[in-house]
């Protein structure tokens, strides 16, 4: 009976990627489920605001990944703890983050701070459909000039996973919203949700068991450099937005948006980056490497993960209290302007 769990960890190889679709599939099939065709064309009058979001998510944010990737090869290698291996998974995982859309987690944040919850749902359905090929591209251009050898990325088989287990039950959970009563929605989007959560959870637990999340490689200067990477790209994608004259509830809805990646998407797309039989064909160097490149996807999806749930919640409350005071001021002029009376 011991050797059960002990053969899960040894052979989690084996698991991962299945584990890991079925979760993204779970997921997006509850996201669906929330959405209607009529969201999607809610975009078309909020036009300015998802132009500026799009180019946040899509250009902004993988700009700034790469200046933080050329960041990381100006430290000496041990630098902060941060051995060569570490540095190789850091910048890959730090790519991958910056090619992953929004997460449905933005949307409830958008609604408790009070931003524009349209905009914010409009921006996870658009950037969800143009991941199909904006991932690929992104992780092609950062990743390859980071990790060592004749790595290459497939950016056909990213594509082809996006669709099957990202696009695809997503617009399954939109049909099924169409056909189904309210009561009914709701049950199936707690259980999705729920199920995914499950995955996730085995799939930190056989990561963990396999030990891949040791933070050794990274010492004190690979999670630095994550936690720089987010906060840049919150205050960037914050300056951007007033730079083009967007309100305050649009500004957070983007910011958000930009903050809280689809982490679960990352931890699929890295099956796919990393298949078992890449390792295979490699010499040990090489294959260190990419098993570095790989752990550190895995860390660095982890820990940003935490990381922009702290930021988009800090974000969210801080736009709740913007607006209630504002709502507060305007009771007040009201109020002014009824005991005066008219002139």
């Amino acid at each position: 009976m011991l050797d059960q769990p002990l053969s899960f960890f040894s052979n989690f190889d084996q698991y991962e990627r299945y584990l890991s679709a079925t979760m993204v599939t779970f997921s997006m099939l509850g996201m669906g489920a929330t959405l209607t065709v009529r969201d999607f064309a809610n975009t078309l009058s909020a036009w300015r605001g998802l132009a500026v979001g799009l180019v946040a998510q899509l250009v902004l944010v993988p700009i700034w990944a790469g200046l933080t990737l050329f960041a990381i090869s100006l430290f000496p290698t041990g630098f902060g703890g941060l051995t060569a291996a570490g540095a190789i998974g850091i910048a890959t995982g730090i790519a991958l983050i910056a090619s992953m859309p929004g997460g449905s987690l933005s949307n409830l944040l958008t609604f408790i701070g009070n931003g524009n919850v349209a905009l914010s749902v409009s921006l996870t359905a658009v950037t969800t459909l143009i991941c199909l090929f904006a991932t690929p591209i992104v992780l092609a251009a950062l990743v390859n000039v980071r990790v060592p050898g004749n790595f290459e990325i497939d950016k056909l088989q990213i594509m082809l996973d996006i669709g099957q287990f990202l696009i695809a039950p997503l617009l399954a959970g939109m049909l099924f919203r169409r056909l189904s009563h309210s009561k009914q929605q709701v049950l199936f989007t707690k259980v999705m949700v729920r199920a995914s959560l499950a995955l996730l959870a085995m799939i930190i637990n056989g990561s963990l068991g396999a030990g891949r999340l040791q933070i050794g490689p990274y010492g004190w200067l690979g999670p630095a450099i994550i936690v720089v990477f987010g906060l840049g790209a919150l205050y960037l994608s914050r300056l951007f937005t007033f730079t083009w004259g967007l309100i305050d509830r649009d500004s957070l809805a983007i910011v958000i948006e930009v903050v809280v990646k689809n982490g679960l998407l990352a931890l699929l797309v890295v099956t796919s980056m990393f298949p078992a039989e890449m390792l295979a064909d490699r010499d040990s160097e090489d294959a260190n490497l990419i098993i570095a490149a790989r752990d550190g996807c895995i860390f660095v999806v982890l820990f940003f993960s935490g990381l922009a749930i702290v930021a988009g919640s800090s974000a969210s409350m801080r736009g709740r209290k913007r607006r209630g005071r504002e709502r507060e001021a305007d009771l007040r002029k009201e109020a002014d302007s009824t005991q005066q009376g008219p002139v």
